[in-house]
């Protein structure tokens, strides 16, 4: 099937093009199919006249056209044959009869394209009048060399030049002088050595066995003596030919270090960067450069080489980043160490274990949105049975659903009135109706009318204007306190604690001693400071955190709304995962039940009702001195 974008051949039975990714369209009607293939068939029969009349086909000299790889490697290796028989005609005509130093101005890079072994550049050397550092005598590697015109110097290798030549030693001092003799090209004959010359026959010997020892499988061929001189000629390298892989070596000295970036391993997987190393692991950033092997979106296995996008669901393949884990030699099973994604690769290389891990995408947590259930309940106490309960609480929740995500927006606060002054059960109120007005103003129905007159859902409120609009309604409730206080002539006053939520976010507020916990995975976490004075010793360390249910001033607060005119409140977000529980109280419930039982009793609770209820059944039964109030919220 031809891509109708950039007509590239695919499978018939492809979805998404192997090149550009896009979606193939689907078969032909049979009348149509037919009609190309027979186009196909005269083009093809013209195309075979035209190369039968014209000799061998010459892709510049035809129309804009798309070449399978092998007519264009068929095409090369004619036109290289025809350059080397030319180069070689043109060389017997100029060369003298008594030299050969015609023949070695010719440079086998000109030649068509020669497979080299990997690393083979490392062990190329340029000897001039003994070896070096990295002569041959002491490579393990066949140097790939050319033999160049002798020099007063002695003799000169070249490298990249495509041949390959036995390890040899550089010759003794006293054989330096036969560098006055001409060497010809290692691409006619086998090179001359310091020994007698040999026969023909013993030179094609010496050239098939030195191929033989390059092609086993068990070791490279290696020098016989120092001080002997030993060389053979051998034909090109082909891929049949065993070649070590450079990332071989690579891995074998990850036993000292970690893997320096640009390292490839298993010949496919390039290192960009070392992400943590511990004892018996390290873990690295790797690209697959032969992503087409595995699909990283659909797991597809039907990609060839070559392919850019997959088959079967259009995904890109090239530059998709995994995890490389390295275990050393004492990690047994490093399947049970990758835990944090999928493993879709293991293989041994260079004595360390290595396997590859795709991360997991980070999941929604609420892919069907946030679900809040909620329930309030307040009781005056048995202490304070016959007086008027000066707590307030506040359950505002508007929960949306549009293409079945839900949307939730809600308030929940708990005012407790300060008791011993005037109205306190009044200051709660005032504070709650205040803190309701602005929230339901602004947040709850403002976006509702923008919608409504839009046609259109308005942008979700950023962060920052949540936050602001929270700390301006406490702010209101503060001053709408304050000014009824230099009204009357009173000193009324409550403490505020509660959260406000939109979306997986909550935003917790509080001024005074009532508190909001948090209860995830289990345990039971205090999420606001009490602006007490027991609290300021406890803090200090001047007291034990027990004391402050018996503590003779733990009444005493120094920050509450309607105190003074500004006042200073603890605001923060709290992100929420399903299966958080939100409980804020005032002092008369916590003060009564420890936080062990608060955190037993909403933890068994199936429903927030039944939580507030059992809340205030055990704030009762261990002394109920004070007010009692409570809203909870379970997460799902």
């Amino acid at each position: 099937m031809i891509c109708p974008v950039c007509s590239t051949p695919n499978r018939d039975d492809a979805k998404f093009c192997k090149s550009c990714g896009r979606s193939l369209p689907r078969e032909a009607p049979a009348s149509e199919s037919s009609a190309v293939s027979e186009q196909s068939i005269r083009q093809s029969q013209e195309a075979e006249r035209t190369a039968a009349s014209q000799g061998p086909e010459d892709p510049s000299l035809a129309p804009t056209l798309i070449l399978t790889p092998e007519r264009m490697m068929a095409y090369h290796s004619q036109r290289w044959q025809r350059e080397l028989e030319e180069a070689e005609r043109q060389q017997k005509q100029q060369q003298p009869a008594s030299s050969g130093s015609a023949q070695e101005a010719r440079d086998v890079a000109d030649l068509p394209t020669i497979l080299l072994a990997p690393g083979t550049g490392e062990t190329q050397t340029e000897a001039r009048g003994g070896p070096g550092p990295g002569s041959a005598a002491t490579s393990e590697q066949p140097a790939v060399t050319r033999a160049a015109p002798s020099s007063e110097s002695g003799s000169q290798t070249k490298p990249g030049s495509g041949e390959l030549r036995g390890a040899s030693a550089a010759p003794p001092p006293e054989s330096e002088q036969a560098a006055d003799t001409p060497v010809s090209s290692a691409v006619d004959r086998p090179a001359e050595s310091a020994e007698p010359e040999a026969t023909e026959d013993e030179l094609q010997e010496g050239t098939r066995t030195a191929v033989e020892e390059l092609s086993s499988a068990d070791q490279p061929a290696q020098p016989e003596a120092s001080d002997q001189t030993s060389t053979a000629s051998a034909g090109p390298v082909t891929p049949s030919q065993p070649v070590e892989d450079a990332s071989t070596e690579a891995a074998a000295a990850a036993s000292s270090g970690p893997l320096e970036s640009g390292t490839l391993l298993g010949g496919r997987y390039l290192i960009n960067q070392l992400v943590r190393e511990e004892e018996h692991e390290r873990i690295y950033q790797v690209t697959d450069q032969q992503g087409y092997q595995h699909c990283w979106n659909c797991g597809s296995q039907e990609n060839a080489e070559g392919d850019e996008f997959c088959i079967n669901c259009g995904a890109e393949l090239l530059g998709m980043s995994y995890l490389l884990h390295e275990f050393s030699d004492e990690q047994a099973s490093p399947e049970i160490q990758v835990t944090g994604g999928h493993v879709v690769n293991t293989f041994i290389e260079g004595g360390r274990t290595y396997a590859v891990e795709q991360p997991q995408a980070e999941r929604d947590p609420f892919p069907e949105g946030v679900h809040l259930i909620a329930a309030a309940l307040s009781d005056a106490g048995i202490v304070r049975r016959d007086e008027p309960n000066e707590d307030s609480t506040l359950l505002l929740l508007l929960e949306r659903s549009h293409e079945s995500i839900s949307q939730p927006v809600g308030l929940f606060i708990v005012a407790d009135g300060m008791g011993g002054h005037a109205s306190g059960q009044l200051a709660s109120r005032v504070a709650i109706n205040t803190i309701a007005e602005r929230i339901a103003r602004d947040l709850l129905v403002a976006p509702l009318s923008a919608e409504k007159e839009s046609q259109q859902a308005p942008a979700p409120a950023e962060e920052e204007q949540l936050v602001l609009l929270l700390q301006e309604a406490v702010e209101e409730a503060n001053s709408r306190l304050s000014q009824i206080n230099q009204q009357n002539k009173t000193d009324m006053g409550c403490t505020l604690t509660g959260f406000m939520i939109v979306g997986r976010h909550s935003y917790i507020v509080n001024v005074g001693d009532s508190r909001t916990y948090m209860v995830r995975g289990g345990q039971l976490y205090q999420r606001t400071t009490d602006h007490s004075l027991v609290g300021q010793l406890v803090a200090g360390g001047l007291i034990q955190p027990d004391e402050v249910y018996t503590h003779p001033q733990r009444s005493q607060i120094f920050r509450s709304l309607g105190d003074r005119p500004n006042v200073q409140i603890d605001l923060f977000k709290q992100e929420l995962y399903p299966g958080d529980i939100l409980l804020s109280c005032s002092d008369g419930l916590w003060e009564m039940v420890r936080d062990p039982q608060i955190e037993s009793i909403l933890n068994a609770a199936p429903d927030p009702q039944t939580a507030c209820a059992q809340l205030i059944e055990a704030a009762n039964a261990n002394g109920g001195e004070d007010n009692i109030s409570a809203v909870v919220v379970f997460v799902r």
